[in-house]
């Protein structure tokens, strides 16, 4: 029981061991929960007992004794002690402490332990003082900011005006306060509602957005998340009482696709407008629109001063408010590069002047004078190289700090710029052009211009990104050098002459002219613009860009044209305008729906929507590493399924984690394994794996964002349902995730606090990966595991928000916690393991998603890369020479980290001319997608292989094209040519026996059997049937569903009979629908993976047609020879047989929109010269009766290819072809013709008769002989 009151403490009573009784001094005044005034994992916990220390070794040392009047009513003025806290955790100890004390006579007694309350409410008391001036230094901070004095002639302007623009030099302070004078902005009526309850304020890049809503959120002394939040790709903070958010200007576009009119806000600030990214463009003529259909709505521009009249035009003159910036003098130093130097950048950037400038700086000022460097280089390549040079000179002087910073770096190596270095040290930072204005970094003081940037261009005519190095504009300039003169006087060296800067132009080109339209002409085309060329751009762009945009969108299916200038958008367009993807991309989440392959191919299309997590390696031995521990991921089917392969891997490794803590259950075989692999936790960390392997492991967690958003995006259009997959587990309950917010919360704060530098810091930024943090939460054993039971039950039965606190000792990172709870960790697991005994029918079904979504991005190899494989090869691999041709683009490389440089032999047809075709090349590694063991190499005296015969030719479908030191292909994958042309093909163009086909009239391929190429032509028809009609049905099906969501009210004029009616109606529609979809799904999973993976079409060659071929290779009809046309009445089989007719531009006969049989001109057989004498005289006068025997075979051909299409529909009816139609069907399929009907036994070239079933022996002997 307590015997002292504690009205009155002594010096005496500070005496005692604060360290021997530092664990129950812990439990006592540190609570482990989120309710605790200090957390146990924040340094103010470990400054504590530093305080205690110095507090008690002060009183101790007092010479005369004092009296401290803790727990009394009064002040004290010893002590200016101004807050008292109770602690009934300490009380009820005292209460309960007897039977303790009489055990340990060494025990803290009353009187201790009240003085130790007395020292945490010091301490408390403390902390209250520092923040307190902190935020006094704060308010006198943003009230001597330039736009302070603009407070009240900005908001009486947005009271008579609607838009106005806000045009502020470096430093002014419109980012972070304008935002906040709208929100305390008060109601005109007087009273202390506010003005603007919902603000929006856009930014150009993420790292923006989170740095000013974390200072604006401390300004307004509120947490991040509440009053003020963010929202960015994968992650935001906000809540219903949000009314300051952040967000990217991407997203802002997303939701005007939903909520044109932008509801939801009172205000729109659009920052930086001045960047003119094609988000801004488009947002700025949204925002025109839309100030006219709302009056009360207000919108506000902030721009740096470039080009602000531009902006006040394009808005009817808005009144321009023009704020000084508050920049200190700039002492602007040119240092051209000397000839020498100029020559050696050429290949590489010379890290020499960079190097010396560190030099010139610890030369010319004194350590004591801080400030730190900024440097502005072109791209990543040019940072490393100079990072190295500037690290080795680091490393000898041991006073320089070097950073990079560039957008593909982590978040968590980002913040690193905004630490302070320690004293003595500079800081280096290594920077994009990410620095100019949307970062801004404290304590710069010299600014050093390269003068260059990567700038990204786009070329609609090869449909090619092009990334070159090229000079900075005269407002970039100006924008790098105000980095030197935030805090104080700074100097800005220019790596140019002042000649090369007055040739600059004034300002960058904007991005809306350098960049693909075609996401930007779809997102406006969902939004209801009937017409994207009469949209109001502030700049427009080019019209063939929008032209070529146009076109793009409705070669994908996403649009149709009404007319020649305008096209209106398709249910798939609308569907694909929700996803907030490249289109190819969204075409192959579509397209992998209607197999029911949604979470297989979502792994595919997050791998090739984020960075690729595979870094390149810098030196020659870490190179050789990399390669070795990547070897048993690489996979000869392309580049996306290697990093497929690697998720499901990291996958494995995190699901073995959590099955060691218990947060989720693995089965008997599992768990053995699992205690296996996991007897060494500090060996199987992904962090360290994924440092062997070189992989950003950050981007693996993006990839499992991606793929969870795509799966909302896909289940909220219909395309996707839990039946998908086993049972999902239960996902965490509304406690788990307030507690893990919390967490998150707590981590983010700790990784937002300001630190000390360190000289370590120069160790590699990139691979360092946080990868001491396994090490600080402690390795996975029995207390581990308790304490994170404790974190996510509650140790008192209460509830789980009650814990939240520290995940410290745990064993499990914040992120790692989030997987397991919010992404199902459990069902990646699942699918991982699925994926790892995937069949070869699964890989083909696969593949024709993929090419499904890609094309027509398809690249053909070139006929001499066989020579270039055995003669030369590559520093890279032995494919590094190779080239392809794209329909746009020729002489195309790969990526050196691309696989098939590796592994070029899979590219090669391994059936060749003479030689009998092998078993299915992909068969036997169809489970594991790794490189075939031994490929035989292609042989350097062999001729072209594009022009031999074979089974197996193969193309590269690709999704980007990107021109750097020259053109290369980026994530390809290998598909087999013909099948994929097939199903793919926009035009496909015959001759008479559909032994030579032209596709997009680009591609080529001539066949050797003409009764297996009109058996493979009449397979791809009523695959193309079915499939089209089973992606009709699915439309259908999302495009219902928007309609019911849109439309709930119910007031229809229709009776309650009549609505039930028409309920049952629908019912029964969806129903039969329903059946049907199942019914076509089944047979195109079974039929695809056959059509791909036999050689039924024989042997064939490949080519790329040239230019002259193309423009001459179209039969020109002439009206004065007779060619029959199609009957106007058929059979009942063939009802749809009637459409069939002349193809007015080509010749022949238009089968279906993609496909026209003898269209193409008769070649000039080898050998065979024509005359104007002799045998052909006497040929040429049976030419009309022969031709017209002809065109009725080609007709009779024709209208059996199109019966196809008939079959296919009633296929996924439930309809059985008929015997006569199709006696060698099978009865599940539907699309084998008539044997019988195709034969021929005379050769159209030379009239010898042929064997009624000729082998490829046979075929290749006449072929020699030919005349």
């Amino acid at each position: 029981m307590c015997t002292y009151d504690g009205k009155s403490l002594t010096n005496k009573d500070f005496d005692f061991d604060i360290r021997a009784h530092k664990k129950r001094l812990t439990e006592l005044f540190f609570p482990n929960n989120f309710r605790a005034a200090i957390q146990r994992d924040s340094s103010e916990f470990q400054d504590f007992w530093k305080f205690a220390e110095r507090l008690q070794s002060f009183l101790l040392n007092q010479s005369t004794r004092a009296d401290f009047g803790h727990g009394s009513d009064r002040y004290d003025r010893i002590l200016r002690l101004n807050l008292q806290t109770r602690n009934y955790r300490l009380e009820d100890y005292m209460r309960h402490r007897m039977a303790e004390a009489s055990r340990r006579h060494s025990a803290l007694s009353d009187r201790n332990l009240f003085a130790m309350h007395l020292i945490f409410d010091m301490y408390l008391d403390f902390v209250m003082k520092q923040r307190w001036a902190k935020i006094k230094r704060l308010h006198n901070s943003r009230q001597n900011l330039p736009i302070a004095r603009f407070r009240e002639p900005l908001l009486a302007e947005l009271a008579k005006q609607q838009v106005l623009v806000v045009a502020g030099d470096t430093g002014c302070g419109k980012s972070t306060q304008v935002p906040q004078y709208l929100a305390e902005a008060k109601a005109a009526n007087g009273d202390d509602a506010p003005r603007f309850k919902r603000i929006a304020v856009t930014q150009p890049r993420k790292i923006a957005c989170v740095s000013l809503a974390a200072r604006v959120s401390t300004e307004m002394l509120c947490e991040k998340g509440t009053k003020v939040g963010y929202q960015v790709r994968f992650e935001k903070h906000k809540s219903k009482a949000t009314q300051i958010l952040f967000l990217t200007e991407g997203l802002l576009l997303r939701q005007m696709q939903s909520d044109p009119f932008l509801k939801e806000y009172d205000v729109v600030v659009l920052d930086e407008v001045h960047e003119r990214h094609w988000q801004t463009d488009c947002l700025l003529g949204l925002m025109k629109c839309l100030v006219m259909a709302r009056p009360e709505m207000r919108l506000v521009l902030m721009s740096a001063t470039i080009n602000v009249n531009l902006f006040a035009n394009f808005f009817g003159n808005c009144p321009i408010l023009e704020v000084p910036g508050r920049l200190y003098p700039i002492t602007v130093k040119y240092c051209p590069l000397t000839p020498a130097e100029i020559a050696a950048s050429e290949d590489r950037i010379d890290p020499g002047p960079y190097v010396r400038l560190l030099q010139h700086i610890d030369n010319t000022y004194s350590i004591s004078e801080r400030g730190d460097l900024l440097v502005f280089l072109a791209g990543m390549a040019q940072i490393q190289t100079v990072m190295e040079a500037c690290k080795a000179y680091a490393e000898q002087t041991k006073r320089w700090i070097v950073l990079p910073l560039h957008s593909a770096l982590p978040a968590y190596t980002q913040e690193k710029i905004f630490h302070t270095p320690p004293d003595g040290v500079r800081k280096c930072v290594l920077a994009t052009n990410i620095a100019e204005t949307s970062v801004t970094i404290d304590g710069i003081r010299f600014v050093a211009d390269s003068g260059r940037v990567n700038e990204l261009t786009w070329d609609s005519l090869s449909r090619m990104r092009r990334l070159k190095e090229t000079a900075i504009s005269k407002a970039s300039a100006d924008q790098r050098k105000g980095r030197a003169g935030r805090t104080g006087p700074g100097v800005c060296f220019r790596f140019f002459k002042e000649e090369d800067y007055n040739e600059f132009q004034p300002f960058t080109t904007p991005e809306i002219r350098r960049v693909p339209l075609d996401l930007l002409t779809l997102q406006l085309m969902a939004m209801g613009l009937p017409d994207v060329k009469r949209f109001p751009f502030i700049e427009p762009p080019e019209m063939k860009s929008l032209d070529e945009a146009l076109e793009t969108i409705v070669s994908h299916g996403a649009g149709v044209r009404c007319n020649e200038d305008q096209v209106s958008i398709t249910p798939l367009g609308r569907l694909l305008a929700d996803l907030p993807v490249d289109l190819a991309i969204g075409r192959i989440l579509i397209m992998a729906s209607l197999f029911r392959l949604t979470e297989p191919v979502l792994n595919l299309a997050a791998g090739v929507a984020v960075q690729n997590p595979i870094g390149a390696a810098r030196s020659g031995e870490s190179r050789l590493r990399q390669a070795e521990a990547l070897q048993p991921f690489e996979s000869d089917h392309g580049t996306p399924f290697m990093i497929a392969d690697i998720f499901d891997e990291w996958v494995q490794m995190k699901s073995r984690s959590a099955a060691r803590l218990g947060l989720i259950r693995r089965d008997a075989d599992t768990d053995d394994r699992v205690g296996d692999v996991g007897a060494d936790d500090k060996h199987n960390s992904t962090q360290r794996w994924a440092r062997r392997l070189g992989l950003e492991e950050q981007r693996l967690y993006e990839m499992v964002r991606l793929r969870g958003q795509f799966l909302d995006l896909l289940r909220e259009a219909g395309l996707y349902s839990a039946g998908e997959r086993a049972a999902s587990k239960k996902l965490a309950g509304t406690g788990h995730r307030r507690a893990l917010h919390h967490a998150q919360h707590r981590e983010h704060l700790k990784n937002k606090r300001k630190r000390v530098l360190t000289l370590q810091d120069n160790e590699d930024a990139v691979n360092s990966d946080s990868g001491d943090d396994e090490d600080r939460r402690g390795s996975v054993n029995a207390a581990s595991i308790s304490r994170l039971h404790s974190w996510l039950t509650g140790r008192k039965g209460g509830k789980v928000g009650d814990l939240g606190g520290s995940l410290e000792g745990t064993g499990i990172s914040v992120r790692d916690l989030e997987l397991v709870l919010c992404h199902d960790l459990d069902g990646l697991t699942e699918w991982a393991d699925i994926h790892r005994r995937r069949t070869h029918g699964d890989l083909l079904l696969l593949k024709v998603v993929l090419a499904s979504g890609l094309y027509p991005q398809l690249a053909v190899p070139d006929p001499a890369n066989a020579y270039r494989v055995a003669n030369k090869g590559g520093a890279a691999g032995p494919g590094a020479e190779m080239v392809f041709h794209t329909p746009t683009k020729a002489f195309v490389a790969l990526q050196p980290n691309d696989v098939f440089v590796k592994h070029p032999d899979c590219l090669f047809p391994r059936s060749r001319d003479g030689e009998e075709p092998p078993a299915d090349r992909d068969a036997a590694d169809a489970s594991t997608s790794r490189p075939p063991s031994s490929h035989p190499p292609p042989r350097p005296g062999h001729k072209a292989v594009g022009s031999q015969f074979a089974t197996d030719h193969q193309l590269l479908a690709y999704l980007d094209l990107l021109e750097t030191t020259k053109p290369f292909l980026v994530n390809t994958i290998r598909v087999p040519a013909l099948p994929i042309l097939l199903l793919n093909a926009r035009e496909i163009d015959t001759n008479a026996n559909v032994t030579r086909l032209v596709f997009d009239r680009w591609i080529e391929i001539e066949l050797l059997d003409p009764e297996a190429a009109q058996r493979s032509l009449a397979a791809a028809i009523w695959l193309r049937t079915s499939l089209d009609r089973l992606l009709q049905i699915k439309l259908e099906e999302s495009q219902s569903r928007r309609l019911r969501s849109t439309d709930q009210s119910g007031e229809d004029g229709f009776t309650e009979r009549e609505r039930e009616e028409t309920a049952a109606e629908n019912t029964n529609r969806a129903s039969k629908r329903e059946l049907e979809c199942r019914r076509l799904q089944r047979l195109l999973c079974e039929n695809l993976a056959a059509f791909l993976g036999q050689k039924t079409s024989g042997l064939h060659t490949l080519r790329k047609l040239n230019a002259v071929d193309a423009k001459s290779m179209f039969v020109t009809h002439s009206t004065d020879k007779a060619v029959p046309s199609a009957p106007t009445t058929t059979s009942s089989s063939s009802s749809s047989s009637n459409v069939v007719h002349v193809n007015p531009e080509k010749g022949g006969f238009q089968v279906t929109p993609y496909l026209t049989i003898n269209s193409l001109r008769a070649v000039v057989p080898r050998g065979r010269k024509p005359t104007a004498s002799g045998a052909d005289e006497e040929d040429s006068g049976d030419e009309e009766s022969s031709e017209t025997t002809e065109g009725l075979g080609c007709l009779d051909l024709a209208l059996r290819l199109h019966r196809q299409v008939a079959l296919a529909l009633g296929a996924g009816r439930g309809e059985k072809p008929q015997q006569q139609d199709n006696p060698s069907s099978d009865e599940n399929t539907g699309f084998e013709e008539d044997a019988d009907a195709g034969k021929t036994n005379r050769c159209d070239r030379c009239g010898k008769t042929l064997p009624s079933k000729p082998s490829a022996a046979d075929l290749l002997r006449h072929k020699k002989h030919c005349r």
